[in-house]
């Protein structure tokens, strides 16, 4: 997957609203439009990139609400 310079940068910071030390505190990279589908809705979108280690994804609370995912944390499944 192809990745580039975000255009508008921003602060990462934690549900409470604190600056996460990572790299500067400021994410500034993403991958390139993609096309997903969650719930049959086609959606076009980007995805910001860190360097998290074995963490493969971070997904903003606003997203998790839109989508309503289902989420078993005690074995990291995801449920649409």
């Amino acid at each position: 997957m192809t990745y580039r310079q975000k255009e508008y940068l921003y602060p990462l910071v934690i549900i409470l609203g604190n600056l996460i030390n990572y790299r500067g505190g400021v994410i500034n990279m993403e991958i390139k439009l993609i096309i997903i589908r969650i719930k049959g809705k086609k959606i076009i979108i980007s995805f910001n990139i860190l360097l998290l280690g074995q963490d493969k994804i971070v997904l903003k609370m606003l997203w998790l609400q839109e989508y309503n995912l289902k989420i078993n944390w005690i074995i990291g499944d995801v449920e649409i």
